[in-house]
């Protein structure tokens, strides 16, 4: 299995060591050797010898033992498309049947005219590999439609929930002063396709209307930009921008929100920090848009937005934030539903793959009774 190295930020880190677990309780062996980024910030030299000394590490690995099969987390595009590329390019003599696990792709890309050289090299890639796997009905959809000799699965991130905490009465986002206004909480990166401004913009109209903070739990591109624009509004005492967390502190934050917002139209496949959410037993107001529509019914566990809409979010989170009673009912709902996501529960789709992919050589991918 290659995966992202632990110590790197994004959800795979976090789902890896859970699937594993998972695959190994199922009586399966699994080696994992890093892929990707070394470090979450990288130059472009660094970029390009680490993945040429990963390729010729992963080949020995693979020339020294034999493995049923090489499963590989990823997501796609050009950046990733190349590395992938080059990866199967280089292992062609010493590899077993090949998955990819996607993690965000593009497939509505590849279904529109141009970008030619994107198609060829992404339809190359799929029937280089022998299944893709993907995070919701409507990326296994636009892929198959693509490719249609291509085997593509929906799967589900094995998420565990932490052990609950009481949900404290006050929120504490600002140097720890209690506040008993309610909380909207924000997890991801700070980039336009996140619906970070989109928010920033239907805040500055719900706090109007109902007393309210916001916590921006994140960083990237756009972090400058936002502090700018939080100033530009005025909103410096109630937004919260808290950067990158993670662990307790992350846990924390999810403890003492009231809502986690997410109006995202990036090419999201199921963002963990919506399985976060759900875990904390925290409404959720977010798209209607792949793995989100797949997994959360409207009004039991999450409000829809339409993307790039402020003015829609705005009304959402006003009537959210009005009623305290559809709140408790959404992050009831929310903690019983994240069950799904489990490790013991998901772990059957991914051996349903395995076993098809692998074939009767692979004696120990039958899941003991």
């Amino acid at each position: 299995m290659l995966a992202p190295p632990p110590h790197l930020r994004g959800p795979c880190p976090k789902i890896t060591p859970h699937l594993v677990s998972a695959l190994t309780a199922a009586d399966c062996e699994v080696m994992v050797e890093d892929w990707g980024r070394h470090d979450n910030v990288e130059s472009r030299f660094e970029k390009i010898l680490g993945r040429v000394q990963d390729i010729f590490r992963i080949h020995r690995a693979l020339r020294r033992s034999r493995f049923d099969v090489l499963y590989v987390h990823t997501s796609h595009d050009w950046n990733t498309v190349i590395r992938d590329v080059l990866l199967l390019l280089a292992t062609r003599t010493t590899r077993p049947p090949t998955i990819l696990q996607l993690h965000g792709s593009q497939p509505d890309t590849l279904l529109e005219p141009g970008n030619r050289l994107f198609k060829l090299v992404s339809r190359w890639l799929v029937r280089a590999t022998d299944a893709v796997l993907v995070l919701s009905s409507e990326e296994c959809r636009q892929w198959q439609t693509f490719c249609p000799s291509g085997r593509f699965v929906m799967v589900s991130n094995a998420f565990r929930t932490p052990q609950p905490t009481e949900r404290p009465s006050a929120v504490l986002v600002h140097d720890h002063t209690p506040d008993d206004l309610p909380v909207l909480l924000f997890v991801g990166r700070l980039i336009p396709e996140k619906g970070i401004f989109d928010l920033l913009a239907a805040f500055d109209e719900v706090r109007r209307i109902v007393p309210c903070r916001l916590v921006v739990a994140g960083d990237g591109d756009e972090a400058g930009r936002l502090t700018a624009r939080v100033r530009q509004l005025d909103l410096t005492g109630l937004v919260a921008l808290a950067g990158h967390l993670e662990g307790e502190a992350l846990a924390r934050a999810y403890r003492e929100a009231s809502v986690l917002v997410l109006p995202t139209w990036w090419k999201e496949g199921f963002p963990t920090v919506i399985s976060e959410a759900m875990g904390a037993g925290l409404p959720v107001v977010t798209t209607r848009s792949r793995g989100m529509a797949d997994h959360l019914e409207e009004g039991v566990n999450a409000l829809f937005v339409p993307p790039r809409d402020p003015a829609a979010l705005a009304a959402t989170l006003v009537a959210l934030l009005r009623d305290e009673a559809a709140r408790m009912r959404m992050g009831a709902a929310n903690r019983e539903a994240v069950r799904k996501f489990a490790p013991e529960i998901v772990v059957d789709s991914y051996l349903g793959v395995l076993r098809a992919v692998c074939g009767p050589r692979v004696g120990n991918l039958v899941r003991p009774d």
